[in-house]
């Protein structure tokens, strides 16, 4: 398992200390950030799509359809 050196303050130190073992917090703290970028990517790829394809109707559009459905 590869290893990483990470240098915090002693006021950080003791912050994480408080959540348990401070390998196991900084294990978290980067699943999290992770998780984070991820999901800004994805967020970023579907606006992308969004922008390529927009899918906007307006609210006579809407009552329209929905007259048309009911009429059915």
């Amino acid at each position: 398992m590869p290893t990483i050196s990470v240098r915090i303050s002693e006021k950080e130190k003791k912050e994480l200390v408080q959540y348990g073992r401070l390998s196991n917090s900084i294990r978290e703290a980067l699943r999290l950030y992770l998780n984070v970028k991820k999901s800004q990517r994805l967020l970023h790829n579907l606006e992308e799509l969004q922008r390529k394809n927009p899918v906007k109707t307006t609210t006579l559009e809407e009552v329209r359809l929905i007259k048309e459905d009911r009429n059915r």
